[in-house]
């Protein structure tokens, strides 16, 4: 099938199109998982620089690569840790499986994002509550097809989804936790390399 119907089906019939996705495995394209991301990266930076100042959740000088990042380095996460829970748990997705539903389950932010950022031009902070609700809805919406992929491309039970799904948050709450440990030392070492440098620098 072609992205669009695809992202049409995954709309409107999660549950066939996350079905149809672990079926056609042999069939697999990559090019949907770099499209789909492009237009979500293209969709989140049409929202950060047109949505109404007084509804914008971020200012002007925001770090606009760390915004993108606060959405899809969760998604990506999740694709990582997803996999590795549903491979020792049986799941049957393989990890491209795992990162095509993931990359699926952003069609709702960006087909709606965009007329939400379109709304927020006509809205006040009076309405900022009914636009937070409309962006969490968005989101929600994102959550429940990522939680349906799971759920049916493994072939779980509500209980083992549910299961599987708290390991899978977990597990990237320590991947997060070691990536930050590594930073950190890295940056340390950076730093007293530089400090060695230095000192070299003032004594010869």
């Amino acid at each position: 099938m072609k992205i669009l119907k695809m992202s049409v089906l995954v709309l409107f019939h999660p549950i066939v199109a996350f079905t149809y996705l672990q079926k056609e495995r042999d069939r697999f394209r990559y090019y949907p998982i770099a499209v789909l991301f492009l237009a979500g990266i293209l969709v989140r930076l049409i929202s950060l620089e047109f949505t109404h100042y007084p509804l914008s959740a971020i200012t002007v000088r925001s770090n606009l690569v760390l915004e993108i990042a606060k959405l899809f380095v969760p998604l990506v996460s999740w694709g990582i840790c997803s996999y590795l829970m549903t491979t020792i748990l049986d799941g049957e997705t393989m990890f491209r499986e795992s990162m095509l539903a993931v990359s699926y389950a952003l069609v709702p932010y960006i087909v709606f994002t965009v007329p939400l950022t379109l709304l927020s031009r006509i809205l006040d902070i009076n309405q900022a509550a009914f636009y937070n609700v409309l962006e969490g809805c968005i989101l929600g919406w994102v959550i429940l097809l990522i939680v349906i992929s799971l759920k049916e491309m493994n072939h779980f039970t509500v209980g083992k989804t549910v299961g599987v799904l708290l390991l899978s948050v977990f597990t990237m709450l320590i991947l997060w936790a070691a990536v930050a440990l590594l930073y950190s030392i890295c940056t340390q070492f950076l730093d007293f390399v530089r400090e060695v440098v230095t000192e070299l620098r003032y004594k010869f």
